[in-house]
Formats: C-alpha cells, structure tokens, sequence
C-alpha cells in the first residue's frame, strides 16, 4: 500500500445518536453530545457509497468470506476513503467506525477483502464458524499477539479450511473473542499440522472501537450537517463574489466537465450569480456517451433561464492525433492539450476576446499537485484567463452533500459504480476503472483496445502490455517496473515514436540537415515565416537564416539552435493535427487551422516572427503531465 499523503483532514467526525457522519465538529440536532472521531487514512477525500457500490463490496466480501456483509451494512450510511495503493482501494466506514477494505489487486486483475477487527467482531457475530477465513487460537497466544507477536502455527486450535497463503483471516481465542486480523503465512492444512514457522501475521491496530448504531438515510445525514454545511457554502460563495469583484472588468465563467466537483461549482455560480454568467463544456470527442447526454439535458434547463452555453468541441482530434503521438500516457499528457486547452482557447478567444474568469471546480484532496497549487491562477497556457476554485477546501464527501441538499441533477454514471468522470480511456485511470470500463461500458473499451492493439504490434510489444495498463507510462514508473519482473515480461522502459526525424551535422558552413522525409514546398510555405522573412527561389525556401532545399530531404542553419528550430518547423508542419492551442497563443492572430488539412496556415502579413507558438506546440513541449489537465 503506498504511503498516505497528508492533504487536509485525515479524520471524520461521528454523531452515534443520529449514525451519520459530520463534517464539523458537531451535530445540527444532537450538538456536541455523542460526537466522536474517527482517524482514517490519508488523504482522507471520502464519500458515500452509491447502490452499485454497495452491490460490489458485498460480492467482493461473499466471495472472500463467504457472507453478506448486507447484514452489517444494510440501511446505513456507508462511507468510501480511497487509500494510497498500487492500484485502487477503499476503506469502508459504517457505525462511525472502519469495517474493512476492498483492494485490487494490479497482477491477479481481481478485488480481493479485508476486514478489520470491529469489521471482523461484526461478523463473527452474526455468522460465526459459519463465515469463512477464521482461526481459533490457543488461549496462551492471545496477549503475546495483542502485544505484537506473530502467530505461530502451533498456536492454531482450528481453522477454516480454505484458507490460503496471503489471504486475510480472523483471529479468534478460545472462548469466541475477534481480537485481531492478519494474513495467512501458510495454508490451512500446515495451521493445522502446527507446522514450524509464522502462520499468521498479525495486523496492527492501535484501538477497537466497534459499535453498532440505529439504521438512517441520506436525509438524516443533511439533518445533522445542515449548519456546517451551509457555514462551508456561505465561505464558498463569499471567495467567488470576493474574486469577482477583484477581476470586475472579467465575465464570469464556470468550467463544467459534467463531474460532481463541476457541478457544486455550477451550482454555486447559480446561487451567486444567478443567470449573469457562462457555462464552458470541454466536449473532449472521448467523453462517456452519458456525460454528453447529460450536460445536453442541463444546457436545456439552464439556456431558458438566461445562462449562456459554450462548448469547445474537439470533435475527432485525439483520434487523428493519436496516430502522430502514439498513445497518451501519465507522464505523456499531449491528449489534454490536444482535446482540452486547443479548443477551450479557441472558445474563450472566439467568445470573450478580452477575457473570462473561470471559476472551476479544483479541489486539494485531490492530488498533491493541486494541493500546491494556488486557489487562483492565472492559466499560461490559456491567454487572458484567470482561473479560481471555490471548492478547494472542500472534501467529496461535502461536495456531495452539497449536490443532495440541493436536489441537483448528477451524472447518472456515478450511480453505475464509476468514482471518477472525464474521458474513458484517461491513462490516469486505474486499472480497476479500466476493468469496469469493459464489464459496464463493453463498446468503448474495445474502441480503445483496437487502437492501442495498433500501437502494440507496431512497438512490437507482448499482450500484456495492453492486459496490464504498461500503457499508460512512456516511460515506466518503477511500480510498473516492478509489476512487469512479477509478471515475468519483457517491457521496454521507455516507449519512443518520432513520425518526423532528422540527422543535424556540423558542416564547414554552418549545420546540415538530413530528414527522414523529402520535404515538400506547398506544406513548408504555409508555415515557413513562424522563423523569419522569406524567400523562395526555385526548390530552395528560407526562413530568416535557414534554408530548405525542397523535393529533397536537405536544410541548412547557421547555428545549432536555428538548426533545431528548423526540425521544429518541418516537425509541425508535417504533424500538425489542429488542437489549435498555438492559434490561441498567437498575440498577432497569425495562426489558423485549414478546414480541409486540419494543420496550421501562417498569415504571412501578420506574422511577426515571435516564434511564441513554438513555446506552446505540444507537439515539442510535452514535459509536465499535469500541465492542460485543468481549465
């Protein structure tokens, strides 16, 4: 399990008098009376368990121990924390305390269970022997345990005869008490021979707090937070008026993807500003088919009352892309660039030439990256736009409450099981959301499959690489290093494709270059003064101080950095798939995308030779991957 990462609030506060979880520091009903804490694993970004959810855990936990943990969970309010793991993982949270978790496993591709002492009380209770992955230890066993020891197998009275190496078992003493959980070092049939060694590693755990508490609803959870509540969106409200104010000679934009964080935002905005603002939707062209549906259904309520709908629509870029820079990766981010930041340029520079502030719905739980980063920005890679978050403070499980308390309108996949909403074939995903991309979503996961089947055979890659996520890094992180020796192939650490290449010499005179393509004159004149004034006499075209020699694969500079530039130039020429995020830097309006290429034209009159489209092109600046992945 990786290590936690301290964000914000590692703990939830517990009213035992209503059963539902708070998140202030007391009850709107009870006050402060019964309120208890809970420490939980940071980050801590909590939040309710849907149906599907439920669903899944009591499937996980039947097949691992053989019950329905329905009978503990049933009628209450069951809450999810997301630990830091090789993959996903969830600890569930009910009666005010932790039961258990639910962990993938990254090289079974399977979701195994894990109890934790008051999980494995509440069990044990119900079923007994009847449940399976339980031990019966030796009553002289129980105190050097609880004080740290290992359980040897002579220690074992009973056990339950499916147990396994590395499975989670309950430890049980003689006289029917749970009072620890561990993972089985040896199988049952050795526990029972008493064979020499360690046949359970204990878990440790500082305290017990088992309780059990009365059955409620989502409506006793808003009872109980009603004040907190509305004391967190009054400070939300008052951030967006305060920002608002400061940039007044700005229109006021929110940056709706169709997620919850999005839709707290919006829903904000609507109680702030009421119809005097915009809506933005990124229609990335790798959207859930739902998410589109659904923000369509809201544009329809929104528009009539007065709310301004824009949407920057990157139609088939990232297909057309993809097959330029291979398939997008965590540390490989040019997709966000592509369907995000190229149209959302586009869009504000169209709509509001002058400017926007967009508030966004960026929240601090989520990543370390956002935790450093400021509650408002002014973006780089978006001109003129001051980006602000009203929910940076909050956690999921406020957001939510939010959303409920407010009757809004949410993404119907949320109730399908997927935690997190954005494009579907996002290589930040798990490889648990890609598992219930092809149970839930069969359709578009083998959209994805055949594309990424092209790239693996064209890398000349096994099948794993595509089975097993390696994928989603263009160079391998030492996790997936890891993953692959465990698996026992053979993946490259790092995975290279470069349509455009070039051999750049030092000559007499300057440097030569030598492309792997023979360079055409028609493409090259289109983009040619992005380097200097040009001329053209016969095959040959300069650039400022480089010369083309075209119908062949030759160019001239007159230094190194003006020789790469000049790979560069020939790069984007040849490469270009119109994400148009160059078009919205351009401080001369120089730059457009041809309808029928889909590849930048140069104005030669406008055009001043800056060489600021450079600086932006992901097809030459793709270094931090967080960079475009936020409005």
């Amino acid at each position: 399990m990786g290590r936690p990462v301290f964000l914000g609030k590692a703990y939830i506060n517990w009213c035992e008098k209503c059963n539902v979880p708070l998140i202030g520091d007391s009850c709107a009903v009870h006050g402060k009376e019964g309120v208890s804490r809970l420490n939980i694993t940071p980050p801590g970004d909590l939040r309710f368990a849907f149906e599907k959810d439920l669903e899944f855990i009591k499937s996980v936990f039947a097949e691992h121990f053989g019950v329905d943990v329905g009978e503990v969970l049933d009628g209450k309010i069951v809450l999810l924390n997301k630990l830091p793991s090789e993959d996903d993982a969830y600890e569930i949270i009910v009666d005010g305390y932790v039961f258990g978790y639910v962990k993938f496993d990254p090289i079974k591709l399977s979701w195994k269970a894990g109890l934790k002492v008051e999980g494995a009380i509440a069990l044990w209770k119900r079923f007994g022997k009847k449940m399976k992955k339980w031990v019966i230890v030796d009553k002289g066993a129980v105190e050097p345990i609880k004080n740290g020891a290992n359980l040897l197998a002579v220690g074992v009275l009973e056990a339950d005869p499916s147990i396994r190496v590395n499975d989670d078992v309950i430890l049980v003493s003689e006289d029917g008490e749970v009072f620890a959980t561990g993972i089985a070092k040896k199988d049952y049939s050795a526990l029972i021979r008493g064979e020499r060694g360690t046949g359970v590693k204990p878990k440790r755990q500082k305290s017990v707090n088992y309780r059990e508490g009365r059955k409620a609803t989502m409506e006793d959870v808003l009872r109980a937070n009603a004040i907190a509540l509305e004391e967190k969106v009054m400070k939300s409200r008052e951030f967006m008026r305060r920002v608002a104010s400061k940039y007044s000679d700005l229109p006021v934009a929110v940056a709706f993807s169709g997620g919850k964080d999005s839709l707290a935002v919006l829903g904000l905005a609507l109680e702030e500003f009421g119809s005097d603002f915009t809506v933005f939707f990124n229609n990335t062209g790798i959207e859930f088919p739902e998410t589109v549906e659904y923000v369509g259904k809201l544009r329809k309520e929104l528009e009539p009352k007065g709310i301004k709908f824009v949407v920057a629509d990157a139609g088939d870029a990232f297909w057309r892309a993809l097959y330029v820079f291979s398939p997008p990766g965590r540390d490989y981010r040019w997709c966000c660039k592509v369907t995000k930041l190229g149209p959302i340029t586009l869009a504000i520079k169209e709509n509001y030439p002058k400017g926007v502030l967009m508030f966004v719905g960026q929240r601090k739980y989520e990543s370390i990256k956002r935790f450093k980063q400021p509650r408002v920005w002014r973006n780089e890679w978006v001109p003129n736009e001051i980006g602000a978050s009203p929910i940076f403070h909050w956690r999921a499980i406020e957001v939510w409450l939010y959303i409920f308390s407010r009757k809004l309108p949410y993404n119907p996949l949320y109730e399908r099981g997927f935690d997190r909403i954005g494009c579907f074939l996002c290589p930040s995903a798990s490889l648990a959301e890609f598992e219930r991309l092809k149970r839930e979503k069969p359709e578009l996961w083998e959209k994805w499959f055949k594309a990424l089947e092209y790239w693996r055979r064209r890398f000349g890659l096994p099948e794993e690489w595509i089975t097993y996520g390696f994928w989603r890094w263009k160079r391998l992180s030492k996790g997936e290093k890891a993953i692959a020796r465990k698996l026992g192939v053979d993946i490259p650490e790092e995975r290279s494709w470069e349509p455009v290449k070039v051999k750049i010499e030092e000559a007499s005179e300057g440097y030569e270059l030598e492309f792997n393509t023979v360079l055409n004159k028609k493409r090259l004149l289109q983009v040619a003064p992005i380097l200097g004034e040009v001329s053209v006499e016969g095959d040959v075209v300069r650039a400022g101080e480089v010369e083309f020699f075209t119908r062949t694969r030759k160019a001239k500079a007159p230094d190194e950095r003006e020789a790469v530039s000049a790979y560069y130039l020939v790069k984007r020429a040849y490469e270009c798939v119109g994400c148009g995020v160059c078009v919205g830097k351009c401080p001369e309006e120089a730059l457009s995308i041809d309808e029928k290429s889909k590849k930048i034209v140069v104005d030669w009159n406008r055009c001043t030779h800056c060489r600021e489209c450079m600086e932006v092109c992901p097809l030459l600046k793709i270094k931090n991957p967080e960079e475009g992945s936020q409005l």
